[in-house]
């Protein structure tokens, strides 16, 4: 065999071998592809296509199952996209006519693929050319965009009970401002008839002693049975008239006592209001409860933690020794202490327990009026104290001292829930509370 004829045997093998292997591939990407396998059509509409094109995988139960061979656009903004699919003919029995068509993520970045769920066993298979229902995608974006009509909602609805429960306290205030005007008005009366009555018993009174000493024409003629008749009958018409006064006396007294008891109208008037009082406040609690859920959702809590927001319950008496309020300088603390026999007396409805004296309130009241401006925005803590008895003991009472003070304060002074906290310090110093604002020297806005 010539050179020449070699060199052309050796390039036809090597063409042949050439197209032998691209016939392989070609066989391969196309059985990887699912080029060859027999498929059915069915449809699915979306409002939002997010990541899908033409060519896009499809999976069916997580399987690989064929691709998106078109998708149409709505002819009207109300409109869907129209979605045609191809799935191969083994996974027809898993697609039923509930099959719920959804749009999915490949892991955590990758691209989007067209899921479609298996359907009931009692549902038919899907027809070829028939549409499944479907899912619309979630996206973050609608997510934040739903928190924030929410907490604007929320910000609404309390400015709206803000102003019923300062309704309601105005009319609390005139019902009890009616109430002591109607009881100064009856109180004249009152006093009018008793004074009365009074002149009316004593003069009864001394016609009586006068008959009975013989003083007069009558106590004169008194051994005369017909005049003596006749000044009985006009004694006993005097009691009687006393008798009469009195009963009148005794049943305004029940009405003023029916006006300020339990059971009074204008009582009944201002329990309603007190209970609705205890709905707003109940109310305004669930929205708090909301707000500090909303605070520590992993979504959002990095930004109320941006903004300085942090519960005071989390925060143990040891914690609060080593600083947790003042770490870094962010917060200084001033303190104004107040000593427990000038505070506290004891409360009757039990041994050992303790209640705010009248003096105790003038006293508290007299330490927050050096910083009462600044509540609104800054942390009080009030600490609470106690040398006597064991640690348990000492720890259960400082902490009832503190908690005590705190209640009164938010009562009084409207203060912040959330910014003013109680915190048990036993026998750190002597028997007392302590009153601590923690300023922050750079204040946010908030």
């Amino acid at each position: 065999m010539s050179a020449t004829a070699a060199r052309v045997a050796g390039v036809g093998v090597f063409v042949l071998a050439g197209l032998a292997l691209f016939t392989v591939g070609l066989f391969m990407i196309g059985d990887r592809q699912m080029a060859f396998a027999k498929k059915f059509t069915i449809y699915t509409e979306f409002k939002k296509i997010t990541g899908l094109a033409p060519g896009s995988i499809v999976r069916v139960s997580g399987a690989k199952a064929g691709s998106i061979r078109q998708i149409t656009t709505p002819a009207t903004p109300s409109g869907k996209f129209r979605v045609e699919i191809e799935i191969t003919e083994d996974l027809h029995p898993l697609v039923r006519t509930d099959s719920l068509a959804t749009i999915e993520t490949e892991g955590l970045v990758g691209g989007n693929y067209l899921g479609v769920g298996t359907g009931s066993d009692t549902a038919p298979a899907a027809p070829s050319m028939s549409t499944i229902p479907s899912k619309e995608p979630f996206e973050i974006a609608d997510l934040m965009q739903q928190m924030a009509d929410t907490v604007v909602k929320v910000n609404t609805t309390i400015d709206e009970m803000q102003d019923d429960v300062q309704r309601a306290i105005v009319s609390i205030a005139d019902t009890a401002e009616g109430t002591n005007t109607l009881i100064a008005d009856v109180s004249g009366d009152v006093k009018a008839m008793a004074r009365a009555g009074s002149r009316i018993t004593d003069d009864a009174r001394q016609i009586a002693d006068s008959i009975r000493a013989g003083k007069g024409t009558v106590g004169k003629l008194v051994n005369d049975d017909e005049l003596y008749r006749r000044a009985t009958a006009v004694a006993a018409q005097a009691e009687e008239i006393a008798g009469n006064a009195r009963e009148v006396v005794e049943q305004a007294r029940k009405t003023i006592e029916g006006l300020r008891s339990n059971n009074g109208q204008i009582q009944g008037v201002t329990a309603d209001l007190t209970q609705t009082m205890q709905s707003a406040r109940a109310a305004m609690s669930g929205f708090a409860d909301n707000m500090e859920a909303l605070k520590h959702n992993f979504l959002v809590r990095g930004f109320f933690k941006e903004r300085g927001f942090f519960s005071l319950s989390d925060i143990s008496p040891a914690d609060y020794r080593r600083g947790a309020l003042t770490k870094g300088g962010a917060r200084r603390a001033v303190r104004v202490w107040l000593g427990a026999p000038v505070l506290f007396e004891p409360d009757p409805a039990g041994p050992d327990l303790e209640r705010l004296s009248a003096d105790g309130k003038v006293r508290v009241d007299s330490a927050v009026a050096t910083f009462i401006d600044q509540l609104p925005d800054q942390v009080l803590i009030v600490e609470g104290y106690a040398r006597e008895g064991t640690r348990d003991e000492q720890y259960l009472r400082s902490r009832r001292r503190a908690l005590l003070v705190r209640d009164y304060l938010i009562g009084k002074f409207g203060l912040d829930p959330e910014l003013t906290g109680s915190m048990p310090l036993a026998a750190d110093a002597e028997d007392g509370i302590a009153l601590a604002v923690f300023e922050d020297p750079h204040p946010k806005t908030k």
